[in-house]
């Protein structure tokens, strides 16, 4: 007969999982890129336009991607090769905790957003963290738990050249730039004479 699962034994389990994962390192990323957001995230980067021009990138877009690399490179264990025979019970919790580090840091990102600039800019952050936390987990799953910053990082080029028409209004699949009300993002909802607009 199997031994019922109580209080001690799920801790324990929660801890055998949580130490080769590093989470406290995660923990102080997280603290440490919700500080840098809170003080910089309004910081201008002006890049240049594929289309003539420039365009001006906010930190806090950097600091998207920079959440979502965090979130989903929480799941890289220093075991993974023994791990990678794990039961099922591994494999939920390797489900679970991604959702779970993606939620906090849309929870972070989002709260510190709207501390300094305001729901709609928290909005727009949190939509494109969530779609950077896809790329990552993406990322991770093509080329490995260390390489979840990959895809996220390349979209960076196209979203900051290439993201305008020659009218200068924003693609309808650039959505570090899209407001807030544009979700989703990659459905045309933007008006034609629509403006370049930070992050």
């Amino acid at each position: 007969m199997a031994e019922p699962v109580t209080a001690s034994h799920a801790a324990s389990h929660a801890a055998l999982y949580a130490r080769p994962r590093r989470l406290g390192w995660a923990a102080a990323g997280a603290v440490a890129l919700t500080g840098i957001q809170l003080w910089f995230g309004s910081v201008a980067v002006v890049l240049p336009g594929g289309h003539g021009g420039d365009s001006t990138l906010r930190l806090r877009m950097v600091l998207a991607v920079a959440w979502a690399a965090l979130a989903a490179g929480s799941l890289h264990s220093g075991m993974h090769g023994w791990e990678a025979a794990g039961g099922p019970r591994l494999r939920r919790a390797e489900r679970v905790q991604p959702l779970a580090a993606g939620a906090c840091a849309v929870g972070l990102a989002g709260g510190a957003e709207a501390v300094v600039a305001g729901p709609a800019s928290a909005v727009a952050v949190g939509r494109a963290l969530l779609i950077w936390w896809g790329l990552a987990v993406l990322s991770g799953r093509l080329w490995g738990r260390q390489q979840v910053w990959v895809l996220p990082v390349v979209t960076l080029f196209p979203l900051s050249y290439l993201g305008w028409d020659a009218a200068g209004a924003v693609r309808w699949w650039n959505w570090p730039w899209q407001g807030w009300h544009s979700t989703p993002c990659w459905l045309p909802r933007h008006s034609p004479s629509a403006r370049r607009r930070g992050g």
